[in-house]
């Protein structure tokens, strides 16, 4: 972390994981947004009074390492590239500074709203096998059983919770992806940031949104899961659905190596 980016997280008030599970929302509307890392300072001192941050032992910003699971045709994938509603996503979510992991699952609602289910797990002890999991037999459907690990990725993340306790804020940064067991052929999506807004109700237009509808930043969807399977692997399906993405992430990155096989 660089000291400018320090500085700036160093002035808001912090607020207990205890405290901010009050605003959870495992069922919710998701807004998010991309930007350069250069404009993260400017926005984090634009609301700097209107939220907190999640500090836990004196650590503003966290390591997470993710593992995507999909069937061996990607379905999930493809759903999602295809603009299916009605949709999931499983992953094993690693919080390394606390070691905690989980097992969730996600399901894109077709009114726009999302739902997660989680529950404390860890990794299956083969990388080839999806771990036995209650919550996957209880959420999935059958035709999704047959499971496998296609996607690893690592990011840090910076929470906010804004003060009238409405708003959740994650903003990740220097996103990586690998092939599971890998540790070759690593992508970076260098000087990229997501932030992801989610809320009970999609009405909140206030705090963050007017910081970066000042700064000119627009909504824009953004599938960490598609955008890596789209950079990892070379038998992937329909990726041409995800080249305005790409010329999107290029414009704002300055990076024009992620269009080479797409």
């Amino acid at each position: 972390m660089d000291s400018t980016l320090k500085t700036a997280l160093s002035s808001f008030s912090p607020i207990s994981l205890k405290e901010m599970n009050s605003v959870a929302f495992l069922h919710r509307v998701d807004t998010k947004f991309i930007l350069n890392a250069s404009m993260l300072n400017e926005l984090l001192n634009d609301i700097v009074d209107d939220y907190f941050i999640l500090d836990i032992d004196n650590r503003r910003c966290f390591n997470y390492s993710t593992i995507y699971y999909d069937t061996p045709e990607l379905s999930m994938y493809i759903d999602h590239i295809r603009g299916k509603l009605n949709r999931f996503k499983v992953r094993h979510r690693h919080y390394v500074d606390s070691d905690l992991s989980y097992i969730e699952v996600k399901f894109k609602h077709n009114s726009g709203r999302t739902s997660k289910w989680r529950e404390k797990g860890a990794v299956a002890k083969h990388k080839s096998e999806m771990p036995d999991n209650y919550l996957l037999k209880k959420h999935l459907p059958n035709h999704f059983r047959n499971l496998k690990p296609v996607l690893r990725n690592n990011f840090h993340r910076i929470t906010l919770v804004d003060r009238n306790f409405t708003q959740r804020v994650t903003i990740d940064y220097d996103i990586s992806y690998l092939l599971p067991g890998s540790e070759h052929k690593k992508h970076v999506l260098s000087d990229l940031v997501i932030v992801e807004i989610k809320s009970d109700k999609n009405k909140e237009k206030n705090g963050i949104q007017q910081s970066l509808k000042r700064l000119r930043i627009k909504q824009s969807g953004f599938s960490k899961y598609c955008i890596g399977v789209a950079l990892t692997d070379s038998s992937k399906e329909k990726t041409g659905a995800l080249k305005p993405k790409f010329m999107k992430i290029n414009k704002l990155t300055n990076n024009t190596v992620l269009t080479h096989n797409l």
